[in-house]
């Protein structure tokens, strides 16, 4: 055709067609590009996707290493609060050693980041979605998990240097952990030595109120991010994360404490406690609850226990934190 144009003197048609020709080629062009990058997007998609996966996998280890040492300082919360408060006495410390030994325990709280180191170092592929819940990880594995791990290395120093005081300055160590049994020279220790009632004063400060403190703002930042990344992503949502509010209805209610109001509501699927002075009507705080299970949860950094009647109905809620304990009757 290009040829017909030419020998017929027809130099407008020759130019039309060259000219066609000329855009259909870059069409062509463009085209492979835009399919290229297409492709290209999708493995870049699908491999966020697998990292996001694989941090939501690590985000349940991590709840869960938490929860672990969680539940070990809820026993040792008890402890506390019965020595400090000097309703324990010979028969406890005979029949539980664990009054004996609560300063010479100790878990840490084990952080898996691995999966996170992977995700950094492909960040550049992120949506702007995903980079929002990239920053959230980042607080979580910057600056949450840094407070942990000083804590737990605090806390770990402590234990050990009782360890080493009580090897060194007691006769009665070897004993202990020969016979698994609290000698009666250990009972006279605890329960008449003044610097050790200040030693387990000590460990009210340092491990219930913030090892567990900082534990906590690390599993609930874990927690909320697991449950965005499951629906903001569609990723899997543990099934344990996800009946963390349903379950737990009977909590439901008005509480009344001594100077305070609690108030227990169902928001989104979450339970939510809200405190009120009852003196003044200020609200103090309004802080999800996390239960454990139906007798047990987390409020604030504060261990609770479900309180029931006869009947098995609720009837209080306990908080408490060593010798800060604080009940709420329920308001019928």
């Amino acid at each position: 055709m290009r040829a017909l144009s030419l020998g017929e003197g027809n130099t407008s048609s020759y130019l039309k067609y060259a000219f066609g020709e000329i855009v259909f080629v870059v069409v062509g062009i463009l085209l492979a590009f835009q399919i290229d990058t297409w492709n290209d997007q999708r493995k870049a998609d699908i491999h966020a996707r697998h990292l996001f996966e694989q941090i939501q996998s690590e985000l349940v280890l991590n709840i869960e290493n938490c929860n672990t040492v969680l539940n070990e300082y809820r026993g040792k919360d008890t402890l506390v609060h019965d020595i400090l408060e000097g309703v324990v006495d010979r028969h406890d410390y005979r029949d539980h050693w664990e009054y004996g030994i609560v300063l010479l325990t100790q878990k840490e709280v084990e952080v898996s980041s691995e999966a996170f180191v992977n995700l950094v170092s492909s960040e550049d592929v992120f949506s702007k979605d995903q980079r929002s819940i990239l920053l959230e990880l980042k607080e979580l594995y910057g600056n949450d998990k840094r407070y942990v791990d000083n804590l737990n290395e605090i806390a770990t120093d402590n234990a050990l240097d009782y360890h080493e005081q009580f090897k060194n300055e007691q006769p009665w160590y070897a004993d202990l952990f020969m016979n698994f049994r609290v000698p009666e020279e250990m009972i006279d220790y605890c329960m008449e030595d003044p610097f050790y009632f200040n030693s387990v004063a000590h460990f009210q400060f340092i491990h219930l109120r913030n090892h567990v403190r900082y534990t906590l703002n690390f599993r609930n930042r874990a927690i909320a991010i697991h449950e965005r990344l499951a629906s903001q992503m569609d990723l899997s949502l543990d099934p344990a994360i996800a009946a963390s509010g349903s379950g737990h209805e009977d909590l439901l209610g008005n509480y009344s404490g001594a100077d305070l109001e609690l108030v227990v509501a169902m928001n989104e699927g979450r339970l939510m406690a809200r405190q009120t002075d009852l003196k003044t009507g200020f609200e103090l705080s309004l802080e999800r609850v996390y239960p454990d299970n139906s007798e047990e949860f987390m409020l604030g950094s504060r261990f609770g226990q479900v309180i029931r009647n006869e009947a098995g109905a609720v009837s209080s809620l306990r908080l408490s934190q060593g010798t800060l304990r604080t009940e709420f009757v329920k308001i019928p």
